[in-house]
């Protein structure tokens, strides 16, 4: 049978990262990346088949990937956890064969302010998250068109909005991320393109998801998503106007 393997990418103070890896303890693999100061705080008897790696920088990603042996290879953040149904789905297709060459989308909602929301911070709604070993971590927002198919069933469930505190820290954490594999990029997005980027996040989000009929919640959540584009957008400005050596 296929062998199926977890990328889990952490910060510090994330904190449910706990939560997430237990819902993914069936898996044959669990890779966590690590990022920001300290290490994270797990017991090693709790998670016997963890592997840790510090990720000092976005572009180490793809590099500790590679470690990985496993046929199926699914992309979480440490605040978000798979439910049930989609656990069950995601075994199902280990036992199927081999993956699709182009991926599966997968749905994610998030827990915003006593609600569930469909999206989240990292990304849309369904979202790139499962595919081969030879897949980078998704770019969340800053994803293209693709050819990837759509799991029905099931969850990814994203709390790290739970508290509103520990979601400006979230924005702040996603963005560093993404600015510095956009660094990496050919081509970079340029300011004016992050703009965009940005209000076509909010406006999706807010009209065509119909956030505006789920009130505060649905509208906090368009905000910090498109946030999270536009701050990654100018953190990748900065980043390329820093002064050399």
């Amino acid at each position: 049978m296929p062998a199926f393997a977890v990328v889990v990418l952490s910060q510090q103070g994330t904190k449910h990262l706990a939560e997430c890896l237990k819902s993914v303890a069936w898996a044959d693999e669990i890779l966590l990346l690590h990022s920001g100061g300290g290490a994270p705080a797990l017991g090693e008897s709790e998670f016997p088949g963890l592997v840790v790696r510090a990720l000092a920088a976005p572009a180490d990603a793809e590099k500790y990937s590679a470690e990985i042996r496993s046929d199926w290879v699914l992309h979480l953040w440490g605040d978000e956890r798979v439910d049930a149904r989609l656990a069950a789905e995601l075994q199902a297709l280990r036992r199927g064969g081999p993956p699709n060459p182009a991926g599966y989308r997968i749905r994610v909602r998030s827990y915003i302010l006593g609600e569930w929301i469909e999206g989240s911070v990292s990304g849309p709604s369904p979202a790139l998250r499962l595919a081969g070993k030879a897949q980078e971590f998704p770019s969340g927002w800053w994803e293209k068109e693709d050819n990837s198919l759509n799991l029905a069933g099931g969850w990814i469930e994203d709390y790290g909005c739970s508290d509103l505190g520990d979601a400006v820290e979230r924005v702040q954490e996603v963005s560093r991320f993404w600015a510095g594999r956009l660094l990496q990029a050919a081509p970079a997005p340029g300011a004016g393109e992050a703009v965009f980027a940005s209000l076509g996040v909010f406006l999706k989000m807010f009209f065509f998801h119909r956030f505006f009929a789920r009130g505060l919640a649905g509208i906090t959540l368009s905000a910090l998503a498109s946030y999270a584009v536009l701050l990654s957008g100018a953190k990748l400005w900065e980043a390329r106007r820093a002064p050399k050596g």
